[in-house]
């Protein structure tokens, strides 16, 4: 056992090294397409026009609740609109997450800081506390409900316990939907029915009215504001979604064994002493068996859905934690050497595999990042205990700081492979009051072009899935085109259009074009008028039989626009 003063000097070190991986990296790298894109330009959308009602590329966008726009919002208010402050709240929460479980392993755990040395280099966890992301600031959330639920089921005489899990749960739902209430609720259920224990009905009918007080108001006033909320946020969003019926469908069914995969992948390099923890560590106790059918519900409610993603897992990693948390300082010296020797093998197959990824550019990246935790753990091995377990954390989060390093390298060596910001920023200088950007194809490919161009973009393909509700309910706000209306408005307006690279020879049947701005993996064209042609009024309607009216094209967001950071 270390000295006090040993403790508090490894505790202050660990601190400090969480928040500076944790907050340096934030703005070393563009925001990536899809989500990132996605979810920093709504929230700066809400920001100029209605905060209570989610918006993306000009239209309602409503596939999430506000809680994480609203805290984008307040971040862009504190530090200025960019890919930091868009950052910020997920990373805080992250931070918050680590502190609650920090808190509640106090008394329950022999050694109360491994649950967060386990989830902060964990890569799963840290991975999402560098996104825009909801699943992070739900994490937190999520968490605080089943904490503070097993803190009740402990002490039942003391119910604000449950009224802060009831509380906690609301703003779940806040941030990522009804499942801040089902799988806390499945839960929780499964736990009392497997324990034969029951809950008083008062404060039970208490904690319901604090969740209804919480959760309710916004969602009311969606329905009374938004026409279609209830159909798309509801029923499309959370039953359509899970049953596999949601159209237009955006993700594809996963193999069964997906969520299980990733779940384990999520708690790396931990992998291995969850595993040996779990098979070894009999009989479990009642805190045991709430984590184990914590992290269970999540792995067979997500397996049973017709849609999930990695990152649906990131809430069950404070349950196996806290599992492994309380199971790892039991571990005796020669078990320890043979997980350490085992997570070694897995690290020397781990490097075979990333010779044969199909992403050749990340290769090196992911062999070295192999070789570094090799390197790290095999120092562990070497050392006998009691110094194993305090060498553990250091190789722990060493490994993490070596492959934050790789891959911001990776970010920085290959910018273009996931962001479009180089792209956007060559564009701006090319674009008028009067030019129209389009994008080719699925509008999600390219989500961060609104928030680094600050000006809604045009889709001409029906192959559009986060626009599909707003398309189909505002189409004064019509942001879809088909190819006979973009071959008019060509003639006679500047008009860009912005895609991949390889299908940049299918555009030449909507006019003559040439390229102004390209990545290596995006184009960007621009069409050539015909001489002497001007840029009529911004209210000309496009030819007809056109699907849509173009809307009033917006100021540019060039020199003398308004312009943010990131």
């Amino acid at each position: 056992m270390s000295s006090p003063v040993t403790r508090r000097g490894a505790t202050a070190i660990f601190i400090l090294a969480i928040l500076v991986l944790t907050f340096v990296p934030l703005a070393l790298r563009p925001l990536f397409n899809l989500n990132e894109g996605l979810y920093a330009e709504a929230a700066r959308e809400m920001l100029a026009h209605n905060p209570m009602i989610p918006r993306l590329d000009g239209m309602p966008y409503l596939e999430k609740p506000p809680i994480l726009y609203w805290l984008i919002m307040l971040s862009y208010k504190i530090f200025g609109i960019g890919k930091f402050a868009a950052r910020v709240p997920s990373a805080l929460a992250a931070l918050g997450t680590l502190l609650v479980v920090t808190r509640f392993a106090r008394g329950r755990l022999r050694e109360p800081l491994w649950p967060a040395v386990i989830m902060f280099s964990s890569i799963g966890f840290y991975m999402m506390s560098q996104l825009v992301m909801f699943d992070m600031t739900f994490t937190l959330f999520h968490t605080i409900t089943l904490l503070a639920f097993y803190a009740y089921i402990e002490r039942p005489e003391e119910p604000s316990r449950l009224m802060l899990a009831a509380a906690a749960s609301a703003l779940a739902c806040l941030t990522k939907g009804l499942i801040g209430i089902v799988l806390p609720g499945l839960i929780v259920i499964a736990f009392l029915a497997l324990e034969r224990r029951t809950i008083r009905w008062r404060p039970f009918l208490a904690a319901w009215g604090v969740f209804l007080v919480i959760a309710l108001p916004w969602h009311i006033w969606m329905v009374l504001h938004v026409p279609g909320f209830f159909d798309r946020y509801i029923i499309q969003e959370h039953f359509d979604r899970f049953l596999g019926t949601l159209k237009p469908m955006d993700y594809r069914r996963p193999p069964f064994y997906y969520n299980f995969e990733h779940l384990l992948l999520g708690i790396f390099p931990w992998t291995p002493f969850f595993l040996e923890a779990f098979i070894r560590r009999r009989p479990y106790d009642r805190l045991d068996r709430f984590l184990l059918i914590w992290a269970a519900v999540y792995l067979i409610f997500f397996t049973l859905s017709q849609t999930s993603s990695s990152y649906y897992m990131l809430p069950a990693l404070p349950a196996l934690a806290l599992f492994l948390g309380r199971a790892l300082p039991d571990l005796e010296g020669r078990s320890l050497r043979r997980l350490l020797a085992a997570f070694a093998v897995l690290c020397v197959i781990a490097g075979v595999v990333a010779l044969y990824i199909p992403h050749t550019a990340m290769r090196p990246y992911l062999l070295v990042a192999a070789l570094i935790y090799l390197g790290f753990f095999l120092a562990a091995l070497w050392e006998r205990r009691p110094r194993t377990m305090r060498v553990l954390p250091t190789a722990a989060v060493g490994s993490l700081a070596a492959f934050i390093a790789l891959f911001l390298a990776f970010s920085i060596a290959h910018p273009n492979r996931y962001a479009t910001k180089d792209l956007a920023m060559a564009l701006l200088p090319h674009l008028t009051p009067h030019s129209y950007v389009f994008v080719a194809h699925h509008y999600e490919d390219l989500s961060s072009l609104d928030f680094y161009l600050h000006r809604p973009i045009y889709v001409f393909d029906p192959r559009q899935g986060d626009l599909y509700y707003g398309i189909r309910h505002y189409p004064k706000a019509h942001r879809l085109i088909t190819g006979k209306a973009l071959v008019a408005l060509a003639r006679r307006r500047p008009v860009f259009i912005v895609g991949s690279i390889k299908n940049q020879a299918a555009w030449a049947r909507y006019g003559h074009f040439h390229v102004v701005a390209s990545n290596g993996r995006d184009v960007a064209v621009e069409n050539t008028l015909p001489k002497g042609r001007r840029p009529r009024g911004a209210h000309h309607p496009v030819a007809a039989g056109a699907r849509a009216r173009i809307p009033h094209a917006p100021a540019p967001a060039g020199p003398a626009g308004r312009r943010h950071a990131g």
